[in-house]
């Protein structure tokens, strides 16, 4: 005959209840916010990103197909009928202070184009290449310095990630940019 036990032994669904409340008791693991960026080469040692929320549209356009507007800033390429609509493309290597696409490429017959959009208003930036759409942790991404950047760049910098040496395009400056406003882009 088996004797009582002076201790009391819960049944197994309750020792999992004390578990589950002990769970959600627990401080809340920190959240990563994570964005996604478009990833893209301005010049060999430079890799940008652009906030994929930004990003319209990728194109690969012929030069040709470019109607070039006369006194204009040295970045404005010219507009392109995208969609039914003129869309101003800029050379954005040349806006940001590196070397123009243009003058880089003796040969250029195609352009890669990156449709971005700001407070209603789209603009293509021309880049050498698109590489990746690729994710970021927000907590990585490091407030720019104007020690970093050159004078001419650093307007444009939203913030860099160290890990990878990369540094994140703020797409409204670059659209809402002083030299550019002789002209109104596309209403979207």
């Amino acid at each position: 005959m088996v004797e009582p036990s002076n201790t009391t032994q819960f049944p197994l669904p309750y020792a999992s209840s004390i578990a589950s409340l002990e769970f959600l008791l627990a401080e809340p693991a920190p959240i990563e916010l994570t964005q996604k960026f478009l990833r893209f080469r301005l010049e060999p040692d430079h890799i940008v990103l652009v906030p994929v929320e930004d990003v319209m549209a990728v194109l690969t356009i012929s030069i040709h197909e470019v109607l070039p507007i006369p006194h204009m800033n040295a970045a404005v390429l010219g507009v392109f009928s995208w969609r039914g609509e003129a869309l101003w493309l800029v050379d954005l290597s040349n806006q940001v202070g590196f070397q123009s696409l243009i003058g880089a490429t003796k040969r250029l017959s195609g352009l890669t184009i990156i449709v971005v959009q700001s407070e209603s208003q789209s603009l293509g930036l021309a880049v050498p290449e698109v590489q990746d759409i690729e994710s970021h942790s927000l907590d990585q991404l490091h407030s720019p310095s104007n020690e970093l950047f050159a004078p001419q760049l650093f307007p444009f910098v939203k913030g860099y990630f160290l890990h990878d040496r990369t540094f994140v395009l703020n797409t409204s400056a670059i659209v809402q940019d002083p030299h550019l406003q002789r002209h109104t882009f596309k209403q979207s």
